[in-house]
């Protein structure tokens, strides 16, 4: 776990990413997706190329249908 302090960048505020990390994902000047989840927690995802027919809004509607029925898909998993 790395703790990292929000600071004013700009107009904008800016976390860093401990580089040994961005190193090992593969991260330098790539594109990342931010969310902001239900719970008030905020999640950095790299962008992959993502197929032509996979459209940005249902990446979002799978990642929201997932979040919201995370219980129940894992209790279906388990069976």
């Amino acid at each position: 776990m790395q703790f990292r302090k929000v600071f004013k960048a700009g107009n904008s505020y800016a976390v860093s990413i401990p580089s040994d990390w961005v190193r090992e994902m593969n991260l330098e000047d790539q594109p990342v997706e931010l969310i902001r989840n239900e719970k008030g927690e905020i999640i950095v995802k790299p962008l992959r190329e993502a197929s032509r027919d996979i459209t940005p809004n249902f990446v979002q509607a799978v990642d929201r249908f997932v979040a919201e029925y995370a219980d129940v898909l894992r209790r279906l998993a388990d069976r």
